[in-house]
């Protein structure tokens, strides 16, 4: 059964792995991937920067279709207060990896629902901690031979190979995939944005 939503929804991301959490909600939307500088400010912290740029990512779009729903999110990876993005090759891969070994960090999606219609703009944060194994010289050498790394924040997929480093993990699953599924569609249907029936 799909869920029903009130307007037109749209998705300001060109995030393949957002896109497959809100299908398999049975949630119908365009892809509209918004173009902005994700450029860090001083002194602005990891929960500041992902609300930050959800907001942006999801009013650029909201004002081009004012009567759309509009959903944008940001997702960092963030240990000893670094913010690990998306490692470019090899050598930044197994970086990233080195630093998470054995170790945990954290996590963060901003994520903003906009319909400037009506203007409403809603934004949250949430937060995982995630805990990895200690891992192999083998073990890294044979994940960074894969292509999963190189498009993924803090270079790993918690729903692909890179679930086997992981021990624990404190806090929302959908949230280190990308969206944080849950807190989403409550907003979304506290906005009456949806319905499911």
């Amino acid at each position: 059964m799909p869920i029903t939503s009130s307007h037109k929804f749209i998705l300001a991301s060109a995030s393949p792995r957002r896109q497959a959490m809100l299908r398999s909600a049975g949630l119908n939307f365009k892809i509209m991937p918004p173009h902005i500088n994700e450029d860090y400010l001083a002194g602005e912290s990891p929960r500041q920067h992902v609300k930050r740029l959800s907001q942006e990512k999801a009013l650029v779009i909201s004002r081009q279709h004012q009567d759309a729903w509009v959903l944008g999110a940001d997702t960092i990876v963030v240990i000893d207060g670094v913010i690990l993005g998306k490692p470019k090759n090899r050598r930044q891969a197994k970086m990233m990896l080195e630093k998470l070994s054995g170790r945990e960090h954290k996590v963060f999606t901003g994520f903003t629902i906009a319909r400037t219609q009506s203007r409403v703009c809603a934004a949250g944060v949430v937060q995982s901690a995630v805990k990895f194994k200690t891992i192999s010289p083998d073990e890294m050498n044979w994940y960074i031979d894969c292509d999963e790394p190189y498009d993924k924040a803090g270079g790993y997929a918690i729903q692909g190979k890179g679930a086997y480093f992981i021990q624990s993990i404190r806090g929302s699953y959908t949230n280190v995939i990308g969206l944080p599924l849950c807190e989403v569609l409550e907003t979304l249907k506290k906005l009456k944005a949806i319905s499911f029936r």
